[in-house]
C-alpha cells in the first residue's frame, strides 16, 4: 500500500516541478507573441522530457554523491514511508 502513496506523490512531484518549470520557461515568450501559444507547449514539454532523460542518465552518480550522508539516518532513509513524505512535502511546496 505504501508503495502506491510513493508512487502518486512522486507522480504529483513530477507534476507540479514540470507545470512550474513549464510556466516559468515559456511565458514571456508566449505572453510577447514571439511564439504562440501551441509551439511554445510543444518547446516547453520538449525540454522537460529532454531533461527528465537527462535526470536519468546522470541520477546513479548524483545519488552517490549528494546521499544525505550526516543528514538523515540511514535507517529512516531506506524507509518507503519517508521518501513518500519527502516527496509529498517537495510538491506541496512547489504545488
Amino acid at each position: 500500500m505504501i508503495a502506491f502513496f510513493f508512487i502518486a506523490a512522486v507522480l504529483f512531484l513530477a507534476f507540479c516541478n514540470g507545470a512550474n518549470d513549464n510556466f516559468k520557461g515559456m511565458a514571456t515568450v508566449c505572453g510577447s507573441g514571439l511564439l504562440s501559444y501551441r509551439v511554445s507547449l510543444f518547446l516547453a514539454n520538449f525540454a522537460t522530457v529532454l531533461g527528465s532523460l537527462a535526470a536519468v542518465y546522470f541520477a546513479g552518480e548524483m545519488i552517490k554523491i549528494f546521499s544525505g550522508k550526516g543528514l538523515v539516518s540511514p535507517e529512516i532513509m531506506h524507509d518507503p514511508s519517508f521518501g513518500t513524505g519527502f516527496a509529498l512535502g517537495s510538491s506541496l511546496t512547489v504545488y
